[in-house]
């Protein structure tokens, strides 16, 4: 106990706040009366003495030490796979049959349990109920469930065979299938049902929380974002799910792995992606990479640099806490001598210093909220369900879709304009949309989309849009279904050649082909090098639909994306879709808090960086110098009602270099 005393001492000393403990129970206590939690209350009694915060996590890395100690657990408690064997999880990450009734009795009441010993601490800030969601099970208990959910999305027997392309004559003949042939709707919706099932589990463990502790903050983690590429997306992953059920959510940030370093558009898409899936009332980076993973795997050593520029992206980006993995190195198991923010005596390294150092930027500060952009990469999960499935069949990438939205964004962003990814109900903050290999178009969705283009927005539409319904079968009225009036044309056939042609004076070329297209009530505004239509273009009410016939923005994710970067500069520049105008080669965010904008400058040239950027908000445009060191950022403060009133005396901070041996940057919230 002295030397988790000093430790915890050290953390607040480093300027953190809160730390996350696991496991909750401590079952190789000696018997006593506050058996398996007397160590649990011990480190809470010292957290308060040195003014910190403890987040309890009750789901994490090995149920062993958490709901199922080996001396409960039973064989019927693992899920099973498809074939009918144990499902292990994987070596450094195992779950159980949370849907078989003795589990899900476990995990409540240990739960149940583990809020009863703590719930009175003063220290006590929460709960994480689920670190990193995964579930995946073919056992009886599970297809029972399954069922019920079929019975609940179709009503009917027949309809369920109708959309199946099936001949169950029983509900209790159906089941996950992997036949596709004629339809990929039973393996879809099994999918689905997975991704569901992760929100029902929490909505049971949540619950068993409240039914005695009703008043501490609860939270639950996803890794990265399931919009983005990097998501894990057979776990499953569901962060729209995670923020149904918990106050908070979380993500596990590791940008730097074995095959190399994340990009910053991609790093800024995850942030982006998982804000959006907060309800954009921000998120926790509940892990975030602080060095190396494991003994062998020197690749991924962080750099504070690198770590510095994480920390201020994902803070810009709606992160309003923020928890480094881990505080001291392992010294066991398979990531022995990995990560930690002080090595393995305990004594601080130079990323203990920028963590230091982050908090006393980000703490007076406090949370920020990201300024809406004026383009939203429109995201539906149903879209990468079906692409998935589709293209595993034949063999093709797996992530089309998904890195076609990354594309999207990565291009606008080389043009000058953060994008945000959205859904439906959030089309009318945005003055244009996109939608790329957007395979799904609903009635929902297509009056959604007509809405919004007659009441002035721009619809910007690449590669196969709108060819499906919800049920995975083709539309009608293609490319679009209910909205191939706005398109302004009718699809005729696709081919794989001449995908070249000139859009906005920009040399472009797509990939996947393209759709052969005749215009109805469209303008063609560029042509293939056949003269076949190319791009699209169709009023609608006061705005505009734009729709280009093969995949531009999947080209610009997995090859060269300097003409997609050129185009969307162009886009942006012909409707306004700029928060910031400058020539400097940075990359700017803006975010608010009640009282100012905050915007941040990163560089990450060779360089110093000065010169002139104009700000504009809805309040109106506002010009300031900056001035930014080589890869590094600086955060300037704009006051909201010196912005208003065009006033100049502007407060700039700037973020500098100095001696990574001396103190450096910050974090707002911290834990092992």
């Amino acid at each position: 106990m002295a030397e988790l005393d000093r430790q915890l001492e050290q953390i607040a000393r480093c300027g953190m706040n809160t730390v996350v403990i696991w496991p909750a129970a401590f079952w190789w206590e000696e018997p006593s009366d506050e058996y398996p939690f007397r160590t649990g209350k011990e480190i809470l009694r010292m957290a308060r003495e040195h003014g910190l915060k403890i987040i309890m996590e009750l789901a994490g890395q090995s149920t062993c030490f958490e709901y199922a100690p080996d001396f409960r657990m039973k064989p019927e408690y693992y899920a099973v796979d498809a074939h009918g064997h144990r499902e292990f999880g994987q070596p450094s990450f195992g779950f159980l049959n949370y849907f078989h009734p003795e589990v899900k009795s476990m995990v409540c009441d240990h739960f149940t349990r583990v809020a009863l010993a703590y719930k009175d601490f003063p220290a006590l800030l929460g709960y994480d109920i689920f670190n990193e969601t995964m579930y995946r099970s073919f056992d009886p208990y599970t297809l029972s469930e399954f069922r019920l959910w079929l019975r609940e999305k179709y009503g009917t027997l027949r309809r369920l065979n109708e959309v199946w392309e099936r001949t169950y004559g029983d509900w209790e003949q159906v089941g996950p299938e992997i036949w596709n042939w004629m339809s990929i709707m039973p393996a879809a919706d099994f999918n689905a049902f997975r991704r569901d099932s992760i929100a029902r589990f929490l909505v049971t463990w949540r619950d068993a929380v409240r039914s005695v502790d009703p008043d501490h903050l609860i939270l639950a983690d996803n890794i990265h974002s399931m919009a983005s590429p990097v998501c894990q997306y057979d776990r499953p992953q569901d962060d729209y799910g995670l923020k149904s059920v918990c106050d908070e959510i979380g993500m596990s940030f590791y940008p730097k792995q074995n095959n190399g370093s994340m990009e910053q558009a991609l790093r800024w898409e995850v942030f982006d992606a998982f804000y959006a899936a907060s309800g954009r009332e921000g998120f926790w980076i509940s892990e975030m990479q602080t060095h190396i993973q494991a003994l062998f795997n020197a690749a991924t050593s962080v750099r504070p640099d690198e770590l510095r520029t994480w920390c201020l992206e994902g803070y810009a980006a709606g992160a309003k806490s923020l928890i480094y993995w881990m505080w001291r190195p392992f010294t066991s198991g398979a990531q022995v001598l990995g990560r930690g923010i002080v090595d393995v005596r305990g004594e601080p390294t130079e990323r203990y210093y920028l963590a230091s150092e982050l908090s006393e930027l980000f703490l007076p500060l406090g949370p920020l909220k990201p300024v809406r952009s004026r383009v939203g990469i429109l995201f539906d999960p149903i879209c990468d369900d079906f692409q998935r499935l589709f293209s595993r069949n034949y063999g093709l990438d797996d992530a089309i879709y998904l890195q076609s939205l990354f594309g999207a964004y990565k291009a606008m962003l080389q043009g000058g304009v953060r994008c945000d990814i959205i859904r439906t109900e959030e089309l009318s903050h945005y003055r244009a949309v996109i939608l790329s290999n957007h395979l799904v178009v609903d009635r929902k969705t297509a009056r959604a989309l007509r809405r919004f283009a007659e009441g002035g927005g721009v619809i910007i539409a690449d590669g196969r849009f709108g060819m499906l319904d919800e049920f995975a079968t083709a539309n009608k009225a293609l490319p679009g279904g209910e909205f191939n009036e706005c398109v302004g044309a009718e699809f005729t056939d696709f081919d794989n050649e001449r995908t070249d042609f000139t859009y906005h004076g920009v040399s472009l070329s797509g990939c996947f082909g393209r759709q052969l297209v005749r215009p109805t009530a469209g303008r063609v505004a560029a042509s293939f090098s056949d003269g076949r239509p190319a791009v699209i273009e169709n009023k609608v009410g006061s705005g505009l639909v734009i729709t280009v016939q093969t995949a531009v923005f999947y080209g610009c994710a997995t090859g060269d994306s300097s003409s997609a970067a050129a185009l969307s500069a162009s886009l942006a520049d012909a409707f306004g879709l700029r928060r910031v105008e400058s020539r400097l080669p940075l990359r700017f965010r803006i975010s608010e808090s009640d009282d100012r904008y905050v915007l941040f400058a990163f560089n990450d040239s060779d360089g110093e960086q000065r010169g002139e950027v104009t700000v504009l908000l809805d309040e109106g445009r506002k010009s300031l110098r900056v001035c930014v060191p080589p890869h590094d950022a600086a955060a300037i403060q704009i006051e909201k009602q010196v912005f208003v009133n065009d006033r100049t005396d502007i407060a700039i901070a700037l973020i500098r270099e100095k001696d990574i041996q001396g103190r450096r940057f910050a974090s707002q919230v911290s834990g092992d």
